[in-house]
């Protein structure tokens, strides 16, 4: 039999307790690593993907992916539209119009006209984060655009809509594709797409644009693995 004095114990159980948190840490780190596969993958299946040109060549198109409201008759006229399903029913005609006068302003580069197509107290974020509120600073901003840095460019909306859904029966909140193409450019170039959401409300008047965003697609994340 051999002692082992009380300072030999002590290095003994110091080996033992360094061993078995080595074998711990080595299972966690296959553990960590697999954590972070499992997030990579949950994130680049969220990542957003350039949206294939449309057909139509950059005409404004419904798709069959509109999503509408249950119930929703789509038949109430603008002086009965109220809080109803019916009400929410009649904003795409509405929204489309807007949109296609949105087009026709930029292509002409009047900002007055592109601002007016939105509702006095609206406000607009442009795809490089620029805050515009309200339509006389829209206007303002935007005819600086057309005269400097857009001028001779066309808007053209892909898809309208890719989505439309109603939070409330009078709010509206509809998902476009589209891009702003080069002057001598027939369609969108694959670099140059853009997602846009408009919220929209009924108001008096009928449907109104309040707010609006846009984002570049830039495919940050790789795809996800099929």
């Amino acid at each position: 039999m051999t002692l082992r004095s009380p300072a030999s114990d002590q290095r003994h159980t110091a080996r033992h307790t360094a061993r078995h948190t080595a074998r711990r840490a080595g299972l966690r780190r296959p553990l960590a690593l697999a954590a972070a596969a499992v997030f990579a993958l949950a994130t680049g299946a969220n990542a957003a993907t350039a949206p294939a040109p449309d057909p139509a060549g950059g005409h404004l198109t419904a798709t069959s992916e509109l999503t509408e409201p249950t119930g929703s008759g789509g038949s109430a006229g603008a002086a009965e539209a109220t809080a109803s399903a019916g009400s929410a029913g009649s904003a795409l005609p509405q929204l489309k119009r807007l949109i296609q006068r949105q087009a026709d302003a930029w292509n002409r580069g009047d900002g007055t006209a592109f601002a007016n197509t939105y509702a006095e107290d609206a406000e607009f974020i442009t795809f490089d984060g620029t805050h515009l509120r309200g339509r006389p600073e829209m206007a303002r901003n935007f005819q600086i655009y057309f005269d400097n840095y857009t001028k001779g460019t066309r808007l053209v909306f892909t898809k309208v809509p890719v989505t439309l859904r109603y939070p409330t029966p009078t709010t509206a909140v509809m998902i476009t594709n589209g891009c702003v193409a080069n002057p001598g450019e027939p369609e969108c170039r694959p670099d140059s797409h853009s997602v846009q959401t408009y919220v929209a409300v009924h108001r008096e008047r009928g449907w109104e644009l309040v707010s609006f965003q846009n984002t570049r697609v830039q495919n940050l994340l790789p795809p996800p693995r099929a």
